[in-house]
């Protein structure tokens, strides 16, 4: 995927979304924030593992978009459950969480670190190539020498 011609439009996105959580957080409408605030990272992240402008539609789909599945249905999940149990003990708990801490728990934090970590381990030519460390690591040597004539 080609984000270059659409850089600028997502670093305004990036912004507005930032003044529209903070809106929403005043309102009280804190499930709506976050689920904002998960497409204002998926953003952040489909930028930082762009190189020159590309971005791996593997690379998108698994782990960037799945990771974000899971945490925006924790947030909206926990949220119904904890409106269904508001003021009463629940008559069960899923693996000893309370039904409205579990999606909390496995699709947020486990999911989430574990769809992260995979996908970045398993595609991690997607996102950082050997090819793309060297010529990092070359171009910093460059600017050192520069600097230092």
């Amino acid at each position: 995927m080609d984000l270059s011609r659409y850089k600028t439009g997502m670093m305004v996105m990036i912004a507005v979304l930032w003044l529209v959580i903070m809106f929403l957080g005043w309102q009280g409408q804190f499930v709506a924030a976050m689920v904002l605030g998960v497409i204002l990272m998926l953003l952040h992240m489909m930028l930082g593992v762009a190189h020159k402008g590309k971005l791996s539609k593997k690379f998108f789909i698994y782990p960037l978009l799945s990771w974000s599945v899971l945490w925006i249905l924790s947030f909206i999940l926990s949220k119904v459950f904890s409106d269904k149990f508001a003021g009463m003990m629940p008559t069960f708990t899923v693996t000893g969480l309370h039904p409205s801490f579990a999606p909390t728990f496995y699709l947020y934090w486990f999911g989430g670190m574990l769809t992260l970590s995979l996908g970045m381990y398993i595609l991690q030519d997607h996102w950082l190539s050997q090819e793309q460390w060297d010529e990092f690591v070359r171009e910093v040597n460059t600017d050192k020498e520069e600097t230092n004539v």
